[in-house]
């Protein structure tokens, strides 16, 4: 009887939490920058390849934001340039998921503050993999062949667990919480 109540109270949306809405992330017919103006969770359904040099292929200027790449790959043109893969740089609570961002002609990912990226393989683009203000948790991903830093925190209140890093300079500040290797060896 009690089980078959609580089960009619889940059905009901008395449980946790309500569920959220996600929403698409689509590029711009133009080629441009995918902007996310306000929180919530987003997500792509198809690889984006990006011909922008100069700007980010996707914008976030909003705190509480959850982009789950949905394994598929943002893709710039290579070379070198200014563009950021995603800038969430100023903003908090972004968490990035489940993808990959290659050839990305700057960083891969700038982040603000209280922001997390897992399960993210961030290769080969032509500055640092992951930048992150302060109190970032970067876990389970794999940043090798970027041309700038790996791993590149402003602080040490930052960390960094379960990664492969291969990348001239792997990090900078941020805590090592185990079970990171770096080329072929541990990271610092």
């Amino acid at each position: 009887m009690v089980a078959g109540f609580m089960f009619a109270l889940a059905l009901a949306g008395f449980g946790y939490g309500s569920a959220q809405a996600q929403t698409k992330l689509v590029k711009p017919v133009n080629g441009g920058t995918i902007k996310i103006l306000k929180s919530g969770s987003y997500f792509l359904a198809a690889n984006i390849v990006s011909l922008l040099v100069g700007n980010s292929v996707i914008s976030v200027n909003a705190n509480n934001v959850t982009i789950n790449l949905n394994g598929f790959t943002i893709s710039g043109p290579g070379g070198a340039g200014t563009a950021i893969g995603i800038n969430a740089r100023g903003d908090s609570d972004v968490t990035i998921v489940n993808g990959v961002i290659t050839r990305i002609p700057g960083a891969g990912i700038v982040l603000g503050s209280n922001s997390i990226v897992s399960g993210v393989q961030i290769v080969n683009n032509n500055g640092d993999g992951i930048d992150c203000s302060t109190n970032c948790l970067i876990t389970s991903d794999i940043v090798t062949g970027n041309t700038g830093t790996g791993l590149n925190f402003a602080d040490g209140s930052s960390g960094y667990q379960n990664d492969i890093l291969g990348n001239s300079t792997n990090v900078i500040n941020g805590t090592n919480l185990g079970h990171n290797v770096c080329g072929t060896a541990s990271c610092p």
